[in-house]
């Protein structure tokens, strides 16, 4: 028996926990002779101690393993925040991949990480994207251009069932204020097909001072004849940044957050993950592009009508398949778990 730690922590932003417990859970099906266990990420980038950095006590070295895999958007600052743990990996004469990885590293960047690849190379990587892929898949022997894991939420057990006094849509906007909503067909009991469209305000640098203020706005609790909840995606260090807005609702629990977009009815956001859970759940959504990290849906099974995303819930099972089928081949033998 092998034992795989998967980098499953960092959760300053539940979106993280999304594809990463996708991954343990994903693992835990597909190579099921083997131990599958969790594993903390860096400190530097979940908690950002800054100046007190000195005080951090790193206990990923601590983790006993055969092979570590290091998952989602860790290419910026990549060789600070993961080339120790790396190095002491390979002097042990373990190994490690990555899995739902996002290069979002510049150009310039990109060289320094490329070098310390080849020096200190992973067994298997699989890409969110095929930008990424292009990129960096060309430095391990085992590759996947993949979806993110996160896609594949809905076949994670233990989500609880929940029961709403209504029809509810989610709204989670991180980069820019709640647009103002507006629908062309109020009436429709389809949210897909009511006609949303959005009023935006303004962000940029200048929301990064104003949302300070933000509690000050009024925000509808309906749109038409749902209700709107608003999924807080961030761990704020104040409550006034938390919970500026109406049925804003936050948890350290990534299976009750998971279930508040399994049972609404569509999402609006500016948050890449959290469209990608509503559209897992067969949830509609319309996801702002705010950013590269925007690629993460240029491969899925997507359909886009009038700026509204659907997935095809078969193909999304067949882009599941695929990657587990990697996972038990390619994967498993290139960290020597092969048959």
């Amino acid at each position: 028996m092998v034992t795989i730690a998967v980098e499953n922590s960092t959760w300053n932003n539940i979106g993280d926990a999304f594809y990463q417990m996708s991954i343990l859970e994903t693992l835990r099906r597909t190579l099921t002779e083997h131990k599958i266990v969790s594993f903390d990420g860096p400190i530097l980038r979940a908690f950002r101690p800054g100046k007190f950095s000195k005080n951090v006590f790193d206990v990923r070295e601590w983790t006993e393993a055969d092979h570590y895999v290091f998952s989602g958007p860790i290419l910026h600052r990549f060789v600070e925040n993961y080339g120790e743990i790396i190095k002491r990996i390979f002097e042990r004469g373990a190994s490690y991949s990555f899995l739902s990885v996002h290069s979002n590293a510049s150009e310039s960047e990109l060289v320094p990480i490329a070098e310390f690849l080849r020096k200190y190379p992973p067994t298997a990587i699989h890409t969110r994207d095929h930008a990424t892929f292009q990129k960096i898949g060309h430095l391990s022997n085992s590759g996947l251009d993949g979806i993110c894991f996160a896609f594949f939420v809905s076949y994670i057990e233990g989500i609880p069932r929940l029961t709403p006094r209504g029809p509810y849509i989610c709204s989670s906007f991180h980069g820019i204020p709640e647009p103002l909503l507006r629908l062309s067909s109020p009436m429709s009991e389809s949210f897909a097909e009511a006609g949303v469209s959005f009023q935006l305000r303004a962000g940029g640098k200048s929301w990064r001072i104003a949302r300070h203020l933000d509690f000050l706005r009024q925000y509808p609790t309906k749109v038409g004849r749902w209700g709107i909840v608003r999924p807080v995606h961030g761990f704020y260090p104040m409550p006034h940044l938390t919970f500026s807005r109406r049925d804003s609702y936050i948890t350290y629990n990534p299976l009750n957050f998971l279930s508040i977009y399994k049972y609404c009815d569509g999402v609006l956001t500016d948050r890449v993950h959290a469209g990608v859970a509503g559209l897992s759940f067969g949830k509609p959504a319309r996801v702002l592009k705010v950013d590269r990290r925007f690629e993460l849906f240029s491969k899925a099974p997507l359909t886009v009508v009038n700026g509204v995303f659907t997935l095809d819930k078969e193909r999304l099972h067949q882009e599941y398949q695929r990657h587990c089928d990697w996972l038990r081949t390619d994967f498993a033998g290139s960290i020597g778990t092969g048959s």
